[in-house]
């Protein structure tokens, strides 16, 4: 058996991060872009963590997003690093909450709203047809399943295809009248 050579890690040597190496146009293959959790580990947090430590946590890590999970590690929603802004927290605290009481679960996006392409609608389509559903949809994130398997295969990220195909994506879900409501009575 031949051994092979070590070397040095020099200065000029730099992370290389996914989307660096990404020559995805839209219309590349959408699985090109797509998380799938058969190849990386999904981010998860569990539900029962406090918020304020998971902010802090999320800036170190860069991430956007984590996926929660509860004591037998099945989905039960989406955090955000939006649901964890200063304003929601400072919300919360004035509602009488205390905010090392906040958990990732009061915050979270819940499974029950979470919206999913198929993967095998992914096997027949484009990283375009993909943005055009996620700005008509309003998504920001979106899970990807295997409908057959009963299986959550991955996730979409808008912010992550914008930021690897170097574009600007604006994404934003219409009002509905409840969430004017809602506005109006903080």
């Amino acid at each position: 058996m031949r051994t092979l050579p070590l070397y040095t890690v020099e200065a000029a040597d730099h992370l290389v991060m996914p989307r660096q190496l990404s020559h995805a146009d839209l219309s590349s293959p959408a699985l090109e872009l797509v998380e799938d959790f058969g190849h990386s580990s999904p981010a998860l947090i569990d539900a029962d963590t406090p918020a304020a430590y998971t902010q802090e946590m999320m800036l170190r890590e860069h991430s956007r997003y984590k996926l929660v999970v509860d004591t037998s590690g099945e989905l039960v929603g989406l955090l955000a690093r939006e649901h964890l802004s200063g304003q929601v927290m400072i919300r919360r605290v004035a509602n009488g909450d205390l905010r090392h009481e906040i958990m990732v679960s009061d915050l979270m996006q819940p499974r029950e709203q979470l919206k999913a392409l198929a993967y095998e609608q992914l096997l027949d389509c484009t990283i375009g047809e993909v943005i055009a559903t996620l700005q008509h949809s309003g998504e920001q994130y979106c899970l990807i399943l295997d409908r057959d398997q009963h299986q959550i295969r991955g996730v979409i990220s808008a912010r992550d295809l914008a930021e690897r195909l170097h574009i600007d994506l604006d994404i934003s879900k219409a009002p509905t009248f409840l969430n004017i409501f809602d506005s109006l009575s903080d």
